[in-house]
C-alpha cells in the first residue's frame, strides 16, 4: 500500500471491493457510479478534504457532461482499499483519441518536451475520455497538461513550449498546471500574466493549490523550490 504522501492531485487509483462498498452506500452516490465500478474506471486523486482521517484518501468522480454541465461525485476512502495507484496519464497515451485536428500538434509537443527533458502528462476531459471511452470531449474542451519542472531552466522551456503551441495557427486550446516541488501547482496561464504596472513579476503573487488548501504566493517563493538558475523564471 502507498503511503498517504504519495497520493497526490490528479493521480488515478482503482478501487477495490471494500472502496466501491463505501463508495456505492453514501449519500447521493449517482446509479452511473454502479457502471463504474463494472467497467473498473479509475477515480481521481482530489485534495484532502479536513474530515479525511490520516490513513484516507479523497477522490473524485468526473461523470460524463450531461447539457454543458460537468457533474462530479466526491468520496474519501481507505488507502489499503486502493488496489492500483499510478500518476497522471502521459500525453503521448492519450494523442489517439483527441479530435484529429489537435493530433499533430500534440505530438509535436510531445517531442519537443522529450527533447527538453519535460514529461507532459494530462488531466481533465482528455483522461477521461480515453480512460471510460465516454463522451467527454466538445468544441469547447481544454487540453488539460501539467508538468513538474525540476529546475528554472527547466520551467522556462516547458512555458515555452506551451507558449508557442498556443500562438500556431489554430493553436491547440491548452491549459493546466505547473506542478513546483511540494506538490504546489499553479495555472500557467496564471504564471505567464503580466505584472501589475509598478509591480515585480517575481513579486507578484499567484494562486497556488495543493493537497491541502489554496494560497497565495509569489512567483520567486515558487521558483526558489527549483534547482538553482537565473531568474526570472
Amino acid at each position: 500500500m502507498d503511503s498517504i504522501a504519495q497520493y497526490q492531485r490528479h493521480d488515478l487509483v482503482w478501487l477495490a471491493d471494500e472502496a466501491w462498498l463505501a463508495v456505492l452506500q453514501s449519500f447521493g452516490a449517482p446509479e452511473l457510479l454502479r457502471q463504474w465500478q463494472q467497467e473498473e474506471w479509475p477515480a481521481v486523486v482530489t485534495r484532502r478534504h479536513p474530515d479525511a482521517a490520516e490513513d484516507e484518501v479523497c477522490i473524485g468522480f468526473p461523470l460524463p457532461p450531461v447539457n454543458g454541465n460537468k457533474p462530479r461525485f466526491a468520496a474519501i476512502v481507505k488507502a489499503e482499499h486502493i488496489a492500483i495507484h499510478q500518476s497522471a496519464l502521459s500525453l503521448h497515451t492519450v494523442i489517439a483519441v483527441v479530435p484529429h485536428a489537435w493530433q499533430a500538434g500534440l505530438q509535436s509537443l510531445h517531442q519537443q518536451a522529450l527533447m527538453a527533458g519535460i514529461k507532459l502528462r494530462v488531466y481533465g476531459s482528455v483522461a477521461m475520455q480515453f480512460l471510460t471511452g465516454q463522451d467527454y470531449l466538445s468544441a469547447t474542451s481544454d487540453i488539460d497538461i501539467l508538468f513538474r519542472p525540476y529546475h528554472q531552466a527547466q520551467l522556462r522551456a516547458g512555458l515555452a513550449l506551451l507558449q508557442e503551441q498556443q500562438l500556431e495557427q489554430q493553436g491547440l486550446p491548452i491549459d493546466g498546471e505547473i506542478i513546483f516541488p511540494g506538490e504546489a501547482a499553479v495555472a500557467w496561464r496564471e504564471w505567464i500574466q503580466p505584472a501589475h504596472p509598478g509591480q515585480d513579476f517575481n513579486q507578484q503573487r499567484v494562486m497556488v493549490k495543493d493537497m491541502h488548501g489554496v494560497s497565495l504566493r509569489t512567483r520567486q517563493s515558487l521558483c526558489e523550490l527549483l534547482a538553482e538558475g537565473e531568474l526570472p523564471c
